[in-house]
């Protein structure tokens, strides 16, 4: 897309991309964000992205992935797309890739914290006829440090009476008490990131005893400097002490990751075990808006498919 709309001067190649890919901290991060998104101008575009992501993820044997999307930061700056030119845009990527990797998916609309809680009800609005069409739920993702989730509280409960499973972003920029605000006053169910839970010891009881789930971007983490080093990353202690830990790759060409390198990190960083990644995976079945029935078929359908490989590649480990 950055060499198709003119500014192919500056990113010759893969190479210069990558370059550009580079952040010391969350708000650097936000400012590249937004440059890559002004390449993005055409339905055409969010099409061809759900696809190539979809085709990505088959490639690396996913199954089922819930994305987030955040559409108004486009329709912000480019006057001639719509939230909903996007969203069915993106509903006919992924039905395509659906039809030619048998990947399933479902879209999660951002609610964007820097646009305010109007805005967000107003997308609620916009967007519950594609509930049951490829839109499952909302997020809450934008500068957590200037929004708290309290602003979003009436959004949120919108979204709740019209169906919508509800995530949000908390505990990334800022600490445990905006943890809580996602749980306490949005009623969130899964919670993105959850990094600094580990400041307030009666949140990591709760999150435990409730089991909700952490969507954990541990790659994504470092790359923002939120976490300054793998050993300063909570995700094992968080597993170790039963927390419902989902394993993420954020925006994997934002930060060069993928599905796969998240788990080779676990691995290799952090020193989990074959078993381990197993209830890692399993968590994130759990964890999913599916219904308990599709679980259910997914975990026999994971079950199956883990038996075949650690029996044919991990023999003498455990």
């Amino acid at each position: 897309f950055i060499q198709r709309r003119g500014d192919n001067k500056l990113i010759k190649n893969l190479e210069d991309l990558k370059k550009r890919l580079v952040y010391s901290n969350f708000t650097q991060f936000i400012k590249v964000w937004l440059w890559k998104n002004s390449f993005i101008t055409e339905y055409k575009d969010f099409e061809e992205l759900a696809y190539q992501v979809l085709q990505s993820l088959s490639q690396q044997n996913v199954k089922y992935v819930e994305a987030f999307y955040s559409p108004r930061d486009f329709t912000f700056r480019n006057k001639k797309l719509s939230i909903c030119g996007i969203t069915e845009s993106l509903i006919k990527g992924k039905k395509k890739a659906f039809d030619d990797f048998g990947i399933r998916s479902e879209l999660i609309v951002d609610i964007v914290r820097d646009y305010g809680p109007r805005v967000g009800i107003g997308l609620i609005k916009e967007l519950s006829g594609y509930l049951g069409r490829g839109l499952i739920g909302i997020g809450l993702g934008g500068s957590e440090k200037l929004f708290p989730a309290g602003l979003f509280a009436k959004v949120y409960q919108e979204a709740r009476d019209r169906g919508f499973r509800l995530a949000a972003h908390a505990g990334e920029a800022v600490g445990a008490k905006s943890i809580w605000a996602a749980l306490n006053e949005l009623g969130a169910e899964r919670i993105g990131h959850g990094l600094r839970a580990y400041e307030d010891p009666q949140l990591i009881n709760y999150l435990g005893e409730k089991q909700i789930p952490l969507e954990m971007c541990v790659v994504s983490n470092i790359k923002t400097q939120v976490c300054k080093s793998f050993k300063e990353h909570p995700v094992r202690n968080y597993f170790k002490e039963g927390l419902m830990v989902t394993i993420n790759s954020d925006d994997p060409t934002m930060f060069d990751t993928s599905i796969t390198n998240e788990y080779l990190v676990l691995i290799q960083k952090f020193g989990f075990s074959l078993e381990e990644i197993r209830k890692v995976n399993f968590n994130s079945i759990q964890a999913s808006f599916m219904t308990d029935r599709e679980k259910d078929i997914m975990k026999e359908t994971f079950n199956q498919e883990w038996k075949r490989l650690t029996s044919k590649y991990f023999k003498k480990q455990k």
